[in-house]
């Protein structure tokens, strides 16, 4: 008990170190325009209230900061999506992101974003390819929309072997975003919110989907938190969790997910072997 609140403390700290600013938004999801895609994954919560959920935005970033979101297939999602085989091959397509400012056009060079995928491990750390290379970098991107914008993976992705030393079954991989602009204060990306929701009384989930429990992770569908702040060139790992803008401590909402979501088609069936470092390396030609 004492190690975990020592570990609270040691988060709540180095979320505060950030100076960052946030604001509490009301979004509604963009149904019916989803892309094509076999299964998707994310792991925010979506509380309608009644129609619209309520997001965090945080926004003040420095340059070179990382921020990311560490996904495993085969995780339950939330959200009642179609859930991934965590025995196939999947690729990624494309991936969402909410960024509430959408300045990237307005002010080319200033909040320039580079997103990149990694194979993870167990912790949510990025696990380098050759050279210390990412599986796939977008280069440099304006994001434009203040809302959902997509992100194509081109070439698409295959993540199926991101499960070192372990079965092929359940990989998990790393989506980063690096302010690379000037400025770097935005993009605002959003994240999910529980204060703002349970303050007005709205219900906690969707019909048929899974019930959004807090605080997080300690009383939760899944055992931790996926979105973390990693600092300058991956100073922090594990990475840093965010807490809920209406809670100072974390043992009242907890900690909250990035608003990011992954789109991926299945490519058939993966080998039954344990990956090796030879199989990550050939996901890298």
């Amino acid at each position: 008990m004492r190690f975990l609140l020592a570990m609270l403390l040691v988060l709540v700290v180095a979320t505060s170190v950030f100076g960052l600013e946030k604001k509490a938004f009301q979004m509604r999801e963009d149904f019916g325009t989803e892309p094509l895609y076999d299964c998707m994954l994310h792991y925010y919560y979506y509380i309608p209230c009644p129609t619209y959920s309520w997001f965090w935005s945080f926004y003040g970033w420095t340059p070179n900061s990382i921020v990311g979101e560490w996904f495993q297939i085969g995780d339950q999602t939330m959200g009642g999506l179609t859930a991934c085989d965590p025995c196939l091959a999947m690729t990624i397509q494309q991936f969402r992101v909410l960024d509430f400012a959408g300045y990237g056009t307005l002010y080319p060079g200033l909040f320039t974003v580079n997103f990149n995928i990694w194979c993870a491990d167990e912790y949510g750390c990025p696990v380098p390819g050759p050279g210390g290379c990412p599986l796939w970098g977008s280069g440099p991107v304006e994001l434009c929309v203040g809302g959902w914008n997509m992100v194509p993976v081109n070439p698409p992705v295959c993540v199926s072997y991101c499960g070192i030393g372990q079965p092929p079954c359940y990989p998990k991989f790393l989506i980063t975003a690096q302010f690379i602009g000037t400025n770097a204060a935005y993009p605002q990306f959003g994240l999910d919110n529980i204060a703002s929701p349970i303050g007005l009384a709205c219900n906690m989930h969707d019909t048929g989907c899974l019930a959004a429990l807090y605080p997080r992770p300690y009383v939760s569908h899944y055992s931790t938190i996926h979105t973390g702040y990693y600092g300058v060139d991956f100073q922090y790992c594990p990475p840093q969790w965010f807490l809920d803008g209406g809670d100072s401590v974390g043992n009242v909402y907890g900690f909250i997910e990035l608003a990011w979501r992954v789109y991926m088609i299945n490519s058939g069936p993966t080998a039954t072997e344990p990956s090796t470092w030879g199989n990550i390396k050939a996901m890298y030609r």
